[in-house]
């Protein structure tokens, strides 16, 4: 048993017998310490590296998706749109807040929600001259139909009644021109009944589109081109507009109780239904204009 042990270790110069040809046990967990601390700012240098080469790809490469976000808030459409959804679901987060007793969470945030609504009906005070415009160009290119023609006249008078009656609201509600409180009160409502006017008159309009449409697909099947591809063209074309009809349709549901909600006087529509379909009308146009800005 003795030959054994020496033969598996061996006497230093003093005599004292020692693992052979290793460290000493305390020695080797030094070595595996310092062999530790030593990797850990290697990993920390190394993860450092790939993070700024992550970076500097990140950074230096194309952004096409944060290049159409400026497009869209660039575009005066998708600014509105950005604070009009803003505006109607912190309605709704004012409505969640109360309804669990933070009454000081759901104040602030109602502030927020009345400051973006004033805040869209200032920039529409220069909403007058591109409505000039549009009805000029409505003129100057006539609808498909006489019926869409003589709608797009009276939805052009029902939004020049509905602006300056809105501008006289908010300037006499904020004491820039002198208007007694029944005053404003009064445009405010008969501006939002021109409102209403103009959502009834779209329903009609959409309602003379979709048969517009339908007659369109119904001659393209009828005439029986030769050209095919020039055929699904027109089908992709009449899909596309049904697209549109779809969701405008859908905008026109959301904006049509809010429009008779704002219309009458001592409504008991709930704000929380306010900031619902306002929420679903506003992500409808955002779609519209985040496409268009393609």
């Amino acid at each position: 048993m003795g030959d054994n042990v020496i033969a598996d270790n061996s006497l230093d110069a003093s005599g004292v017998l020692v693992n052979g040809g290793e460290a000493p046990v305390s020695e080797k967990h030094a070595a595996q310490s310092s062999d530790q601390c030593d990797e850990k700012p290697v990993k920390k240098l190394r993860g450092n590296h790939i993070l700024a080469l992550a970076l500097r790809r990140m950074l230096k490469g194309p952004a096409p998706t944060l290049d159409h976000i400026v497009r869209f808030l660039s575009s005066g459409s998708g600014h509105d749109k950005f604070w009009m959804i803003t505006q109607y679901f912190t309605k709704v987060v004012v409505w969640l807040y109360a309804k669990r007793g933070h009454k000081s969470a759901a104040e602030r945030v109602r502030i927020l929600s009345s400051l973006v609504a004033d805040y869209r009906i200032m920039i529409r005070l220069v909403g007058l001259a591109p409505m000039a415009q549009f009805i000029r160009y409505g003129e100057q290119s006539p609808a498909q139909t006489r019926v869409l023609q003589w709608l797009d006249r009276l939805m052009n008078l029902s939004l020049v009644c509905y602006y300056p009656l809105e501008h006289m609201y908010w300037l006499g509600a904020h004491r820039v021109i002198p208007l007694s409180e029944k005053a404003v009160e009064n445009s405010g409502y008969w501006s939002c009944r021109f409102w209403a006017a103009w959502v009834a008159l779209q329903f009609v309009h959409l309602g003379e589109e979709y048969r517009v449409i339908k007659n369109r697909r119904k001659q393209i099947f009828t005439q029986g081109k030769a050209d095919a591809v020039k055929m699904q063209q027109e089908l992709d074309a009449a899909d596309a507009d049904t697209k549109s009809w779809k969701i405008q349709l859908l905008i026109n549901a959301c904006y049509f109780p809010l429009t008779l909600h704002w219309s009458i006087r001592g409504s008991t529509f709930p704000d929380v239904a306010v900031g619902c379909f306002g929420t679903v009308a506003a992500l409808a146009q955002a779609y519209n204009v985040w496409q268009a800005t393609a």
